[in-house]
């Protein structure tokens, strides 16, 4: 007997009862694709009317509430979302830069006030270029204020740059100096039975040092101090011309702070008031309150406006589809080959990015802001080449480094047409090492046995359970010094200079952007806006605008930053008090939890709960 009838009715039946299923799915599918795109296009409606509208005349305020950071969080045609976030997210520093230069000239601007109570992570090279765009407001005449109610070495020292600085009567000022410590291992690796093999070419490649030593290298300890000495001078001179005071004053605060305070019977706020460091004492209400009055009229506190909503109101329209710009890339964070992931600067991306740029015919100039201490050989070779198609489509690149553009980091700055640098940029480096644990003498003491057999020396050369052979060891070592002598070459061929001159600078070694500039290592020493100055001048394009050259965000890219990123601890609450979100339950907790998720099988053994 033949089903085959009854195959084909039961196909015919299932079909007709999945087609409605199948269709719900489908149009729900288009439901959330279009909640997306309305969600977003309401946020930005929402933002838009607000920032159109300042007052004729206002104090703007700014408020440096988190890290300094190179890029910004979202692309060009999406940045007034950035409002929705907290205040305690990154501060992306051409933000920053940008609404004080727009401020300079800017009639509506009666004043400027800085509050740098929350400043977070910052390097010395990112804070004196806001230091040299405050000194280019109070030379246009704009009264700046700045204001702290705890002001530690780097706050402090962007406060200073102000007018004024008032400080919290509860607060302090901490000038503690510079310092570099850091672990060394050697006992406890030994202790444990594991040993690790470095190889390096350089003999100031310190990297390697905590693994192989229990304490600094007399070469390392000279030129580490040399380098913190010269930084250190160059904040007290700062800060002495800043303030009318000798840098005397500025060292005893700094190196008998206990004697500073005993005098001042443990009052820090009093101490810092009577050796000048700051003007005067208020607390922030008081301190705010009387800015808006002192620059009000007829009875009547000055408007205020904040700095991100007076960033975006004043914001130029972005280019035309065809004009010409200055493509500004930003590569930030340690160099790793493969695709892109958290806190780190991945070459597939950012050679994507590159070689977009090299054909995109709109894009005539490159600047690259780097702020990285290199990381993988590769990913810096990869960019390098990169950089070299970008000036192959005759399109000139100028690099703008920022706290850090080191080892790999110069490795990718050689290439570039022209290399601009702070003053207190960490740069240099210019060396190789690489690292080889050998955990045989832990498994001696575990009592565990490796024992098997290989067709030759190198088949398990790198296996970390048996000892390192001769042979290998040799090999890689072999392999270092290539690689130093390939960086010889790359930053000699990129500086146009014999490497006989690179060689007694190199070594591993590491420069401030002030020295390095004397090296010949650094072109220029100046900030971002010089560096794009100078991308224009080299594009003969004066007037071109700037613009970010960042991976382009989805949708789904877009509301995930927006519930992870944003403002979740409101959002959490707004759910909670319509009875959507149970009590105790987190939106954060999955942003922390998918960041630290890489398990390569996709199993966990985690609990999604807290210790009472």
């Amino acid at each position: 007997m033949s089903f085959r009838p009854f195959r084909a009715l039961w196909r015919a039946l299932r079909w007709l009862i999945l087609l409605p299923l199948r269709l719900v799915e489908f149009l729900g599918r288009i439901a959330i694709g279009l909640a997306v795109l309305v969600f977003v296009a309401a946020l930005l409606i929402s933002q838009w009317e607000p920032v159109l509208k300042l007052p004729p005349r206002f104090v703007l305020t700014l408020a440096l509430d988190g890290d300094l950071v190179e890029q910004p969080p979202l692309p060009e045609g999406l940045r007034s979302l950035r409002s929705l976030e907290s205040g305690k997210g990154p501060i992306v520093l051409r933000d920053a830069l940008d609404a004080l230069d727009r401020a300079r000239t800017d009639d509506r601007v009666l004043a400027v006030a800085l509050d740098l109570s929350r400043l977070g992570n910052a390097s010395l090279a990112q804070i004196e270029e806001l230091r040299t765009a405050i000194a280019r407001l109070r030379q246009a005449g704009k009264p700046v204020h700045a204001y702290g109610d705890l002001l530690p070495q780097k706050a402090y020292y962007l406060a200073a740059a102000a007018q004024e600085v008032t400080l919290d009567p509860e607060g302090l000022v901490l000038l503690p100096g510079v310092a570099v410590t850091q672990n060394y291992y050697r006992d406890a690796l030994d202790r444990i039975g594991v040993r690790v093999h470095a190889f390096r070419v350089g003999k100031h490649k310190s990297f390697v040092e905590p693994f192989t030593r229990n304490d600094m290298s007399p070469e390392e300890r000279e030129v580490t101090q040399d380098l913190i000495g010269g930084i250190w001078q160059h904040l007290l001179d700062d800060l002495a011309q800043d303030r009318s005071l000798a840098p005397a004053v500025l060292r005893r605060y700094s190196e008998r702070y206990d004697e500073v305070l005993a005098a001042h019977e443990g009052d820090s706020a009093k101490a810092a008031q009577a050796e000048r460091l700051v003007d005067q004492l208020q607390g922030y209400e008081d301190w705010h309150d009387g800015l808006l009055e002192r620059y009000g009229s007829e009875g009547n506190q000055a408007e205020e406006v904040a700095f991100d909503d007076y960033l975006y109101a004043t914001a130029p329209a972005l280019p035309a589809a065809k004009a010409p710009v200055v493509a500004l890339l930003p590569i930030q964070g340690t160099l790793i080959d493969g695709p892109p992931r958290d806190g780190l600067a991945a070459a597939d991306s950012i050679v994507d990015r590159l070689d977009e740029a090299a054909e995109d015919e709109t894009i005539k100039a490159v600047v690259l802001r780097l702020d990285t201490p290199g990381g993988s050989a590769f990913a810096a070779e990869r960019i390098r080449r990169a950089v070299l198609r970008v000036k192959e489509a005759g399109k000139p690149v100028i690099v703008s480094m920022s706290g850090t553009a080191a080892s790999g980091g110069y490795w990718i700055a050689s290439a570039a047409d022209e290399i601009f640098a702070d003053r207190f940029t960490l740069t240099g480096s210019i060396g190789v090492f690489a690292l080889f644990p050998e955990v045989s003498g832990l498994l001696d003491k575990l009592s565990v046995n490796t024992d098997g057999v290989t067709t030759g020396p190198f088949a398990n050369g790198l296996d970390p359970r048996v000892p390192l052979t001769e042979p290998v060891a040799r090999a890689i070592q072999t392999g270092i010094s290539h690689g130093y002598r390939r960086f010889l070459a790359v930053v000699a061929e990129g500086r146009k200079l014999p490497e006989t001159e690179i060689e007694p600078i190199a070594q591993g070694r590491i420069w401030t952007g002030e020295t390095a500039q004397k090296l010949g290592l650094v072109d220029t020493l100046g900030g971002l806006d010089s560096a794009l100055e100078r991308a224009r001048e080299r594009a003969k394009l004066p007037q071109a605008p700037a613009r970010w050259l960042l991976p382009p965000l989805s949708a789904r890219d877009v509301l995930m930053k927006l519930l992870f990123e944003g403002r979740s601890d409101e959002f959490e609450t707004r759910l909670q008090s319509l009875g959507l979100l149970p009590p105790g339950v987190s939106l954060t907790e999955p942003r922390r939890l998918l960041r630290a998720f890489d398990d390569p099988r996709g199993l966990y053994a985690h609990c999604l709960c807290a210790a009472p």
